[in-house]
C-alpha cells in the first residue's frame, strides 16, 4: 500500500470516529426519504424571501411557513430568521444573508439525518441537535469549504469576497476545503471499488496505482474544538485553528443567538430525549 492510500485511510479513520457518516461530497444526491414540511420558520423579524437561483424574488416568507429541500432564501435589511429543522436543530440567519437548504432529510425509522445548508453570503448560527449525532450528517458549506458536525453550537460568517470565518462555542467541528473533500471522497471510493467481494470473482490484471503527489495548499482539514476559530481566505486556503477571545467575540448578534438558544433549550432537550 503506497503512502497516499495509507494517509487516506488514516484520514477517514479520524473522520468516521469523530463524525460518523457526516461528511460526504457536497453535490451528492440525498439518500434520505424526504417528508413534507421538513423545516419550519419559527422566528422572523423583518423580511425574508424565497428567491430563484438567479436571485429574483419569488415570494415573501412568514413565521410558521414550511420550507423544503432546494429552497433559496434571502433576508432583508434589519431582518433575522430562525428555522427549525426536522432533526430538532435550529439555524438562524442575520440580515442581508442568502442561503440554500440543499437537503433537509430525516429518516425516523433508520434514525438518520441528511442536512446540508449552503451559505452564499452573510451570517448563520447553528444549534445542532445531538439526537442523530451518530448517524447521518449535518453541514454548513461555503463556495470553498464545508463545516460538518454532530451535536454542537457554532457560527459561520461568509463575506462577499468568498472569505469565511467559523467559530465553535460548544462541541467539535470538522472543517475542510472542497478540494480536500473531493480528493478524500474519490480516494475512498477507489478503495471501496478495489475491495474484492466474497466468492468467485474475476481478477483484474496489473494496472498502475497513482503514487504520492504534492498536496495543494487548497487541500486541508482541521478539527475545531470549543472556543476555537478558523479563517478561510477567498482563494480557499485557511489558517490553522486558534482560540478566540470571548470578550472580543461579544456583539449584538452573538448575544441575541445565545438568548434564543436559552429560550429553545427545553425544546431541544425534549427532542433529544425521544
Amino acid at each position: 500500500m503506497n503512502r497516499r492510500i495509507g494517509s487516506i485511510i488514516a484520514l477517514w479513520s479520524i473522520l468516521f470516529s469523530l463524525l460518523p457518516n457526516t461528511l460526504f461530497a457536497v453535490n451528492q444526491t440525498a439518500i434520505i426519504k424526504m417528508g413534507r414540511g421538513n423545516a419550519e420558520i419559527t422566528y422572523l423579524s423583518g423580511t425574508a424571501s424565497l428567491i430563484s437561483k438567479e436571485g429574483q424574488t419569488l415570494k415573501s416568507l412568514s413565521k410558521g411557513q414550511q420550507l423544503t429541500q432546494g429552497d433559496r432564501i434571502r433576508t432583508g435589511k434589519k431582518s433575522r430568521i430562525e428555522i427549525k429543522l426536522p432533526d430538532g436543530s435550529f439555524i438562524r440567519f442575520d440580515e442581508d444573508t442568502s442561503f440554500e437548504l440543499e437537503t433537509v432529510g430525516l429518516d425516523q425509522k433508520d434514525r438518520r439525518r441528511d442536512i446540508r445548508v449552503r451559505v452564499l453570503l452573510g451570517k448563520v448560527w447553528a444549534k445542532v441537535s445531538r439526537l442523530f449525532s451518530n448517524r447521518g450528517r449535518f453541514a454548513l458549506s461555503t463556495k470553498t469549504a464545508v463545516a460538518g458536525v454532530r451535536g454542537t453550537t457554532y457560527r459561520m460568517n461568509v463575506n462577499a469576497d468568498d472569505s469565511a470565518v467559523v467559530r465553535v462555542y460548544n462541541g467539535e467541528v470538522v472543517v475542510q476545503s472542497k478540494a480536500q473533500m473531493d480528493e478524500t471522497t474519490a480516494a475512498f471510493q477507489q478503495l471501496k471499488e478495489s475491495k474484492p467481494d466474497s466468492g468467485p470473482h474475476s481478477v483484474q490484471g496489473p494496472h498502475p496505482i497513482p503514487g504520492p503527489h504534492p498536496v495543494s495548499v487548497t487541500e486541508w482539514l482541521h478539527i475545531l474544538k470549543s472556543m476555537q476559530e478558523i479563517t478561510i481566505h477567498p482563494d480557499g486556503t485557511a489558517t490553522k485553528p486558534f482560540r478566540f477571545s470571548i470578550q472580543a467575540d461579544e456583539n449584538e448578534w452573538v448575544r441575541w443567538n445565545k438568548a434564543r438558544d436559552e429560550k429553545i433549550k427545553e425544546q431541544v432537550e425534549a427532542v433529544e430525549k425521544e
